[in-house]
């Protein structure tokens, strides 16, 4: 579904108040919602979408670290084999993206990045 302006910027918030956010990318989030009907907004943005496009992970990428032993360290053992089954039945049913709720947010805002142009 499309999202106008407003549903990417609260898409945004939802990223930067994940929980499993990168610290960089949600000070970007931060840095944009602070910009939004300002000057710096579009520059903001461009600045985001640039780092959500890079921390964004896949589903085979998410598979790969929780079945990893540093996915295992992160997560513990349990947790870790728990959202590799999760991940891999949402790939199965067509997932492409981490299923994470920062990832979600950031395919959302990339998929939609169209709401904010000019």
């Amino acid at each position: 579904m499309a999202l106008d302006r407003s549903g990417v910027i609260d898409e945004v918030r939802k990223l930067a108040a994940a929980p499993s956010v990168y610290a960089g990318l949600k000070e970007k989030a931060e840095n944009f919602l602070g910009a939004v009907d300002t000057a710096e907004e579009k520059s903001a943005y461009q600045t985001l979408i640039a780092e959500v496009r890079s921390d964004v992970l896949t589903i085979d990428q998410l598979i790969s670290f929780t079945e990893s032993p540093d996915g295992a360290a992160v997560f513990g053992a349990r947790q870790a084999g728990d959202l590799a089954a999760a991940a891999r039945q949402a790939k199965a049913q067509g997932e492409t993206t981490c299923i994470c709720p920062a990832c979600q947010a950031g395919k959302e805002i990339i998929e939609n990045q169209g709401a904010f142009a000019s």
